[in-house]
């Protein structure tokens, strides 16, 4: 189990990197849809902060109705240098996946949440995703 507190300073900062909705004209045809959710976590090292980039896609196959994408980031910065050195042995991705940890947890809901309301202008009943990692 890893301990966040050891490595990250409290402090952090996220932003919302991207938010596509894109409404995709049915072509009439009665067929069954499935839909599809999809979690994405990239990490890289960069300097002293661990950079995190959470993205999730909802889309239907075949393709109808609509496709979502929601991308936010974060950034962790490491409590020293000799720390930063340790890290670089960690899989972060999966470490924060498997770990209690208040990052992840902040963006995923926050994804949930949007996506929730962009799908609600559709006019039908939002998508409403889990604020938990989705896996495949």
């Amino acid at each position: 189990m890893i301990d966040f507190n050891k490595y990250f300073n409290d402090e952090y900062q996220f932003t919302l990197k991207n938010a596509a909705y894109s409404w995709l004209e049915n072509n009439g045809q009665d067929v069954e849809l499935e839909l599809n959710i999809s979690d994405t976590i990239n990490t890289a090292i960069v300097g002293k902060h661990l950079e995190v980039t959470f993205q999730r896609k909802a889309f239907f196959k075949p393709e109808a109705l609509y496709a979502i994408d929601v991308c936010f980031s974060f950034t962790l910065t490491f409590r020293n240098d000799n720390l930063a050195d340790e890290a670089k042995s960690i899989n972060w991705s999966e470490a924060l996946v498997e770990n209690d940890n208040p990052y992840l947890g902040n963006v995923i809901s926050r994804t949930s949440y949007l996506i929730a309301t962009l799908t609600s202008s559709y006019g039908q009943q939002p998508l409403v995703t889990p604020p938990s990692i989705i896996r495949q």
